[in-house]
């Protein structure tokens, strides 16, 4: 495409290949301008980068590293819903006499759970209850047993499980 001058009566300035040219003269508004240095970048405009990235970056990291920390909560809590499953079954496969169902205070947390799940604890709690799972004062079996299992991830989250146990005719 051939270059044309169009001169613009009213500003009294020339257009040349889509740049505005004030005069010949002119440094602000040449083809030559600070903005479009083929050299290369001034001082200046890679200290303005590093400010504005300096201002931008910690915007975008800090919640993304936040997001990858809480990635891990959803595995950790299935991990400690699992063994208060497991703990539960291996309580209530047990008949209501038995030993190992028999009334309890809540244990403190620093129980053994299975190997492979480093930085977990369990405990237990099993108590006598009525018929509107109301705690029997003093303790009387009237033929419910409550049985509270919780199970405390590495970050310090609880999970607990409830359930209500009774007699049943083959226990008796």
């Amino acid at each position: 495409m051939r270059d044309r001058k169009i001169k613009s009566e009213r500003q009294g300035t020339d257009f040349i290949r889509g740049s505005w040219i004030m005069d010949h003269e002119s440094s602000i508004f040449n083809r030559q301008s600070a903005i479009v240095n083929p050299k290369g970048f001034t001082l200046i405009e890679v200290i303005i980068f590093i400010v504005i990235v300096g201002i931008i970056l910690p915007v975008i990291l800090v919640p993304f590293a936040t997001s990858v920390k809480e990635s891990l909560t959803p595995e950790k809590v299935a991990k400690a819903t699992y063994l208060a499953q497991y703990k539960m079954e291996e309580l209530t496969k047990n008949a209501y006499d038995n030993s190992n169902l028999n009334p309890i205070l809540l244990t403190s947390f620093p129980q053994v759970v299975p190997i492979g799940f480093p930085g977990y604890q369990w405990q237990r709690q099993i108590s006598y209850v009525d018929g509107n799972l109301d705690p029997t004062n003093p303790p009387v079996d009237v033929g419910y047993k409550l049985i509270l299992v919780s199970v405390q991830d590495p970050d310090g989250r609880a999970i607990g499980l409830q359930t209500v146990v009774t007699k049943r005719t083959a226990d008796e």
